[in-house]
């Protein structure tokens, strides 16, 4: 269809104006004629894809250039000025959606949590659990290098299109290395050696100045295999720089949509442990502050469990090398083995494996990934605890460099459930004769889409705007707009969540549970 531009003139905005303010609800085309008629413009826009007639409550106080803003936002929009007219245009033409699978190209296997990079700059994204990625990029970006890597392998790089691309299937080559290089340490180093060594350089590796990072949150909850809850988000976050402590870290929660909670609730006797426990770890309420947290930014502040710092609770071995691109990586095994009253080491306990991983790369030092785990070996171990594959709990944190500083890309991993820990056969039986029907858990995973560190390009973060650490954000309601995830970069979604999906929406569907635990939902009377 040949795009239709309307102008329309102030006067008859102006009637459209003083219609619009007999309602409580009026539209957009009617809010944006307060700001044509005050700057004495006329406004073009084709009305096919650019909803101006949906209605809003939303209300100006004055008319600024916040007001452009905040219609972008709501509307996926682009708004310009010219001498006679303000001209709005839909933004979703001006992305590039790319998207496919990343592969071993020996084994065709696919690589989850692939690196995707448009070079010297800050956006980028990740593939899912089988390899799979969407990647939406601005058409300005188009004949730019887009960048694949993964620990253990070549990079690749291509040139991203003028045009949509779907299917795209990246092989990635594994990087041989001589058997020698396996078990070798660097100068007959032992293994804590080396994470020292890559702990003195995070001063020099991490950004020590301020920089803002966009990210999008996803917190999937379960009962047992079926689906119950569903919260997504797209953050803003400012990051004093690693010699800040953790707790300058502000965040601003630019969209979310949540879904009913079909958990089973925590009694008040479990809320008010959970809450004096959340309180003594300084306010952990706020689930989107939490997600944050990770063991290279927070590596001076953790307050017990510290595998880069205490190097006598914990015991480091050598795996062997793996590569990024032509760069050695060393992989370094860490297990918790904290000395007890009683004589016995924390590793001796058959019932418990508490470790994991550290990669470090050889030539900067800098740590690329960390992977965590806290797996119950007896399954009569724990049983107070939601284990999910006798798992109570396993993470995976990587890192990327962007312009000679490494920053996070992506934090995965389980979290607290929404709700109890347990769903009991006999809930009224005794503590001890009870026996567990389901166990409730949550996965969490944060996606950083773009850092900024230049101030010039930053938005700042408003003390009204700033999350509060511990607002408890499984109940707040927050307002949804659901046209702004039309055209959002999310991490493309796994085959599971068809099958979550089905699940969620068994009593309404997903966006009408959106906007019902939304605080702009009104229940009609």
């Amino acid at each position: 269809m040949k795009t239709l531009i309307v102008a329309i003139t102030v006067t008859t905005l102006s009637i459209c104006t003083i219609f619009a303010q007999s309602s409580k609800k009026t539209t957009f085309l009617n809010v944006i004629s307060k700001v044509a008629q005050a700057e004495n413009l006329e406004i073009s826009y084709n009305p096919d894809n650019v909803p101006l007639d949906d209605s809003t409550c939303f209300e100006f106080s004055q008319f600024t250039d916040s007001c452009y803003s905040e219609i972008e936002k709501l509307l996926n929009v682009t708004i310009s000025k010219n001498k006679t007219h303000i001209i709005i245009k839909s933004s979703e033409s001006e992305k590039i959606r790319i998207s496919g699978i990343v592969i071993d190209s020996v084994t065709q296997k696919p690589l989850p949590y692939a690196h995707l990079l448009i070079k010297n700059s800050g956006s980028g994204t990740i593939s899912n659990i089988i390899g799979r990625f969407s990647f939406q990029i601005a058409n300005k970006n188009k004949g730019f290098n887009l960048e694949f890597s993964f620990i253990g392998y070549e990079s690749q790089t291509i040139t991203i299109p003028a045009e949509n691309t779907e299917n795209l299937i990246i092989k990635l080559k594994p990087r041989p290395y001589a058997l020698a290089d396996i078990y070798v340490l660097p100068n007959g180093n032992e293994a804590v050696d080396i994470v020292k060594r890559a702990v003195k350089n995070i001063k020099r590796n991490y950004d020590r100045n301020t920089h803002q990072i966009e990210a999008f949150y996803r917190n999937t909850n379960y009962r047992d295999t079926t689906a119950t809850q569903l919260i997504e988000a797209a953050l803003l976050i400012e990051d004093k720089g690693i010699m800040h402590q953790a707790t300058t870290t502000k965040i601003e929660l630019k969209e979310v949509r949540k879904s009913t909670n079909y958990q089973i609730p925590m009694d008040k006797k479990h809320k008010a442990a959970i809450k004096i426990m959340e309180e003594y770890f300084g306010g952990h309420r706020n689930i989107f502050y939490r997600s944050y947290s990770n063991y290279v930014r927070t590596y001076r502040d953790d307050w017990w469990y510290k595998p880069l710092t205490q190097y006598t609770t914990f015991k480091y071995e050598f795996e062997g090398c793996e590569w990024m691109d032509s760069v050695k990586v060393y992989k370094i095994r860490f297990t918790y083995d904290q000395l007890w009253p009683d004589g016995r080491r924390a590793s001796e306990n058959k019932n418990i494996d508490n470790g994991g991983f550290i990669y470090i790369n050889s030539e900067d030092w800098a740590i690329l990934k960390i992977e965590h785990w806290w797996k119950a070996i007896s399954k009569n171990h724990l049983q107070n605890l939601a284990i999910k594959d006798n798992y109570i709990s396993k993470n995976e944190i990587g890192y990327q460099k962007i312009n000679g500083k490494y920053y996070l890309k992506y934090k995965s991993g389980f979290f607290p459930p929404n709700g109890k820990n347990f769903v009991y056969e006999n809930p009224d039986a005794p503590e001890k004769e009870k026996i567990i029907k389901e166990r409730q858990y949550a996965e969490m995973t944060l996606l950083v889409t773009r850092v900024v560190t230049d101030k010039k390009e930053m938005d700042k973060i408003r003390y009204r705007e700033k999350l509060a650490k511990n607002e408890n954000s499984y109940e707040t309601k927050y307002p949804y707009n659901p046209r702004f995830w039309n055209n959002y970069n999310i991490l493309k979604e796994n085959p599971v969540e068809e099958q979550f999906v089905k699940e969620m929406e068994w009593e309404k569907s997903l966006d009408i549970q959106f906007k019902e635990n939304s605080s702009n939902h009104a229940e009609v009377e």
